[in-house]
């Protein structure tokens, strides 16, 4: 399994460590446009395989990512704290359009795995210029806010985070829709669990959406989740697993990239799945789909 990551930023150089200590892969390209920092993070990758999976990790161009299985783009400008993601479109479509295209000039066969912000358009962008079918052009999406979601809910009723059964779907952005309906714990109602509270629920839901900014604010960057995040997509992807993720896809019915509950395998994101929402969620997804919509509009001079 070859995966290569474009783009050796804070977020890019986790993920490929995380998927290195997962067994994700046996062989890692790290492409940068700076050389020396791609180099410096596949070395530094490189040896601690004395204690981790065993893989190739070598600095790379792009023309050493051809025949990738997974290509990860995470290349961009990275948002400050008190920028909305979409304020990123400007700078990064270029660049991002070219990688894209470059990356199935030299692996035909892979999944674009996309992770630049603002997220949303990112993958749209990508899926319009790489020619790929929809199922290989995956963004993040709401993975990061619904891990990010289900850790919180953890937290402040006293369960497992893994064991939470909840989702955020729509734009990876500041109109993302956490879903209060259905939740449960291992299949037993969220109201029905000691201690809950509406009000903390509610709580709850606004620091979800506001995460990102504190994190950024505090520490100048969100690193850790967003690879935990990247790394359980990928895992679906080369394990086969069939696990259901919020990721990112064009849906053809809206005319835009958004996520929602998907079956994720090796073949890439499959099928999209029903998921019970109240009149409310569903307003606001719809929404949060129109606010993707008018920044997709913005796309048309870098396709």
């Amino acid at each position: 399994m070859k995966i290569s990551v474009v783009g050796c930023g804070k977020v890019g150089s986790a993920v490929a460590y995380t998927a290195l200590l997962k067994g994700l892969t046996d062989d890692i390209v790290l492409v940068d446009a700076s050389c020396d920092k791609a180099r410096g993070e596949a070395l530094d990758i490189l040896q601690c395989r004395a204690f981790a999976p065993q893989a190739k990790v070598r600095q790379g161009e792009m023309p050493d990512t051809a025949g990738s299985d997974i290509v990860i783009i995470t290349a961009g400008i990275p948002r400050k704290a008190d920028e909305p993601r979409v304020l990123l479109l400007s700078r990064n479509a270029a660049l991002i359009g070219d990688i894209a295209r470059k990356a199935v000039q030299y692996s035909p066969n892979c999944i674009l795995f996309m992770i630049t912000n603002p997220l949303d358009v990112m993958t749209q962008l990508a899926f319009k210029v790489s020619g790929l079918p929809r199922e290989r052009v995956i963004g993040m999406g709401t993975v990061l806010d619904t891990s990010r979601y289900r850790s919180c809910l953890a937290r402040d009723f006293g369960a497992d985070a893994r064991d939470i059964d909840a989702y955020v779907i729509g734009e990876h952005g500041e109109t993302m829709v956490p879903v209060t309906t259905g939740i449960n714990v291992r299949g037993i109602p969220l109201e029905q669990w000691p201690g809950f509270c509406p009000e903390t629920l509610e709580r709850t839901v606004k620091e979800v959406i506001a995460a990102s900014g504190q994190v950024i604010a505090l520490k100048g960057g969100t690193v850790f989740a967003p690879a935990a995040s990247a790394c359980a997509v990928l895992e679906a992807l080369v394990r086969d697993s069939n696990a259901v993720l919020p990721v990112c896809t064009f849906q053809e019915d809206l005319g835009v990239c958004v996520s929602l509950p998907t079956i994720v395998n090796r073949a890439g994101a499959k099928q999209v799945l029903s998921l019970p929402i109240s009149a409310d969620e569903a307003s606001r997804f719809a929404k949060s789909v129109d606010n993707i919509r008018t920044y997709v509009n913005d796309l048309a001079e870098y396709l």
